[in-house]
């Protein structure tokens, strides 16, 4: 079965691309690839923290032991394929990449809006509930018992924005 390898994806709300599918697009060999991301890491690093890692090299992969990869923010993979032959293969991958890029910003606001939205509607929930609380004994007691439920929404919401999006 063939193994599936997103172009970007995204972690702690950031899309990145590791420079193993970079290479992989690029039909080049990751060694020469992080070996240019090393080279240019001063530039490279103009545009964010360039977040190198090591794992275990994949059974049957050339040489033994760990292999360093880095994964690299929208701007730094633009820069780092600006630097690359532009053959016509390498040019539908930079393409396919920066479309990639783009798509994932897209869905990421996208959740960040539908959260808003829910958020929006939870608060206007729990002030409605509050009105009708205003008019009597009989609503206040049913106030009382939704009250712990839309609170628990508003900060459970609030907690999904709050990394890509402040409140204040």
């Amino acid at each position: 079965m063939h193994k599936f390898n997103p172009l970007v994806v995204v972690i702690g709300d950031e899309p990145l691309a590791s420079t193993e599918v970079i290479a992989k697009g690029m039909k080049a060999q990751h060694a020469s690839t992080i070996k240019l991301v090393r080279k240019h890491a001063e530039a490279l690093s103009r545009f964010g923290l360039i977040r190198f890692e090591i794992r275990a090299r994949t059974k049957g992969s050339h040489g033994g032991g760990d292999a360093e990869y880095a994964l690299l923010n929208e701007q730094q993979a633009a820069l780092l394929i600006t630097m690359m032959r532009n053959t016509p293969h390498v040019l539908s991958f930079k393409a396919d990449l920066i479309a990639e890029f783009f798509r994932m910003r897209d869905a990421l606001q996208q959740r960040t809006h539908n959260l808003w939205q829910q958020l929006q509607a939870a608060i206007a929930q729990e002030v409605e509930s509050k009105v009708r609380a205003s008019f009597g004994s009989h609503l206040m007691l049913e106030r009382k018992k939704e009250k712990p439920h839309l609170q628990d929404e508003i900060e459970r919401l609030e907690a999904e924005i709050q990394p890509s999006l402040p409140l204040h």
